[in-house]
């Protein structure tokens, strides 16, 4: 049996996960946006254009919403109506909880929360499922646990520990890209050009994130593997360590928690 997957909102991540099921071809997939602009290449891997959020709702099985957080609450309104029990709804808006999309739907669907990272939109993120609707049958969890498991690494974490999740994982792509930049700078300052700087450091992060998937060793033994006796690496390790790196990640990611925590009050 074919699944109807829908989208409203077809911007980043909207577009994002409409595309990527798109090459998996197993999904009727449809999806609406403000902009019609940002449909035509969506249209294009064969992705149906509906005119609005209810007809989104009305056509598909699994509808995810994918607006801005001061969106969310008007677009919900307006879709509730073609929801049925059959169907469910996954919101991977910001700071939409999942108190809010229970009442927004008045129990006319189960609903999960979601929150993916920003890699989702090459096909590498890491989705946050919130599976705590009672509504939700375990057949409807698995589905879309394998629905977005082509899209990336799918996990499932109480609604308590997603600002720490995006806190870590959502922030994290900000991380790396800095970290990545640092070494590219330092790739120019020592005659490199910039592009194939950037080229080899990009390389050496993908290479380096593989090994650590493949390998059963501990991240410092793979650090310390790379460390001669006196030699070149060390040396660069050393002042790493001096510097408190580890310790700053942990800082930045604690500092990022705890401002999500803020935000949910606000």
């Amino acid at each position: 049996m074919s699944i109807s997957v829908g989208c409203v909102g077809c911007g980043n991540m909207g577009g994002a996960i409409l595309a990527g099921l798109a090459r998996h071809k197993a999904y009727d997939l449809c999806g609406c946006n403000r902009s019609r602009e940002k449909l035509r290449p969506l249209e294009a891997l064969g992705v149906r254009a509906l005119p609005d959020a209810r007809a989104v709702a009305a056509a598909a099985d699994v509808i995810v919403l994918a607006v801005k957080p001061y969106q969310a609450a008007a677009v919900l309104e307006e879709l509730r109506p073609a929801l049925t029990p059959h169907k469910v709804l996954v919101s991977v808006a910001a700071g939409v909880n999942m108190a809010k999309l229970t009442a927004a739907v008045e129990g006319r669907c189960p609903v999960v929360r979601c929150m993916p990272n920003t890699p989702a939109l090459v096909g590498k993120g890491v989705f946050a499922f919130c599976f705590e609707d009672p509504a939700l049958s375990p057949d409807v969890r698995d589905l879309l646990l394998q629905v977005f498991g082509g899209l990336g690494l799918c996990v499932t974490l109480p609604e308590a520990r997603f600002t720490a999740f995006s806190a870590l994982i959502g922030a994290g792509p900000a991380y790396v890209f800095g970290m990545m930049q640092g070494l590219v700078q330092a790739g120019v300052t020592l005659g490199l050009q910039h592009a194939e700087a950037r080229q080899m450091v990009v390389a050496l992060f993908s290479g380096s994130a593989l090994m650590a998937e493949k390998s059963p060793k501990h991240l410092i033994r793979l650090r310390d593997e790379v460390c001669s006796p006196a030699g070149l690496t060390i040396a660069g390790v050393n002042v790493l360590d001096q510097a408190g790196l580890a310790g700053l990640l942990v800082e930045a990611v604690l500092a990022a928690d705890q401002r999500g925590r803020e935000m949910e009050k606000e």
